[in-house]
């Protein structure tokens, strides 16, 4: 090859062939002096012009480049073709899948389920299938039997497929109506009334008591009752909390440094732990799964060092925190149609080190619950 490097070693006027080397323009990237001699790094299709140089003696010392790395392989060929042909076996092996389990109570949906997938390619003694074609494959068979499942996942677990399934349960029509009203679950002022069946027995702006009837199953004309049903509707009313939240002043702040490690972990039921020693005290990791086979999981990980840093917040951000995760939890509670309307602080205070707030909240909430009760008992 034309770009070859070689080693050479030279013996006689070495400045000299320095020299005509420059003349005739023959490039020479490196010189280095081991064991009192000296080697030059040349071209392999100028070797031949420097031979013929008289003053100085010189022989290849070796090659560098692709060539080298061609030479080294080869020398290692038996080596190199064991390693290819295990990580190839490995692959093979990591990806056969030798069990399709189906978890269900049910004997014939679990049978129905693993026929159906049968067909479609998730069997014993087969290529795992990819996540988009699993994916495929579950759609298909909701699609195929949408009356007797109502949801399947199919999970990967080292070389089995585990399916897990739910049942459809398709409710029968209540042909009885229960007698019922819909009562109050706490005091509050009332703001707005939906409702297809009953009586309101509330208006806008009431106050109300828990308990009070909202909405009547009663229907009534003169005083007399005409018709018993169950009531159907939704009661929103303006209902007070007072919450409390707490934050700690001091905190600390997790920062990446520019150090990164590699290391490979290895997981299984009697392991768990990194191959080689952490050399950092402090890190966050990023792992990739290598390959799982007869329940042995290697990862490969990146860990970046981190630093820690403590701080302490001020007073007005404790208490700005505090207020905001209190509203978040209480929040989190809510239905589509439920909102703060307003909120208040009514004190904060610093104790230990821990900024801590009680809010008054004003709330937009569904006030109304089912209450059934029996015809024969209405006086």
């Amino acid at each position: 090859m034309k770009d070859t490097l070689i080693w050479i070693e030279v013996e006689g006027k070495k400045d000299k062939l320095l020299l005509k080397c420059f003349k005739l323009r023959i490039p020479v990237f490196e010189t280095k002096e081991e064991n009192g001699k000296l080697f030059f790094k040349i071209y392999e299709k100028d070797f031949g012009k420097i031979q013929k140089f008289w003053f100085v003696k010189v022989k290849k010392s070796g090659v560098t480049g692709i060539r080298l790395l061609k030479e080294n392989i080869w020398k290692q060929r038996v080596f190199v073709v064991s390693l290819l042909f295990g990580f190839l076996l490995l692959y093979v092996l990591s990806h056969i899948m030798i069990r399709v389990e189906v978890v269900h109570s049910n004997s014939d949906i679990r049978e129905l389920v693993r026929l159906t997938l049968k067909e479609k390619g998730i069997k014993e003694n087969t290529f795992r299938k990819s996540y988009k074609e699993i994916e495929t494959i579950k759609k298909e068979v909701l699609d195929l039997y949408p009356e007797q499942l109502e949801w399947m996942e199919i999970e990967v677990h080292g070389m089995n497929y585990v399916v897990r399934i739910e049942e459809r349960k398709i409710e029968k029509e209540k042909t009885n109506q229960t007698s019922c009203h819909i009562v109050a679950t706490k005091d509050a002022f009332v703001k707005e009334m939906i409702f297809s069946k009953g009586v309101a027995s509330v208006s806008r702006n009431d106050s109300v008591k828990k308990g009070d009837i909202l909405i009547s199953g009663l229907i009534k004309k003169d005083e007399e009752i005409k018709a018993v049903v169950c009531a159907q509707g939704s009661v929103y009313g303006e209902v007070w909390y007072s919450i409390t939240a707490s934050v700690p002043l001091d905190y600390e702040v997790s920062t990446r440094t520019n150090k990164v490690r590699w290391n490979f972990r290895l997981k299984n039921l009697f392991f768990d732990d990194f191959l080689f020693r952490s050399r950092l005290s402090s890190y966050e990791e990023e792992k990739t799964k290598i390959f799982n086979i007869f329940g042995n999981e290697l990862y490969f990980v990146k860990q970046f060092e981190t630093q820690k840093e403590k701080k302490r917040y001020s007073e007005e951000e404790a208490k700005n925190l505090a207020i905001s995760e209190a509203i978040h939890k209480l929040e989190s509670t809510f239905d589509e149609k439920e909102y703060i309307i307003s909120k208040k602080v009514l004190k904060n205070e610093i104790n230990n080190s821990t900024m801590n707030v009680e809010i008054f909240v004003s709330v937009f909430e569904n006030i109304g619950e089912v209450q059934e009760f029996e015809i024969n008992s209405i006086e």
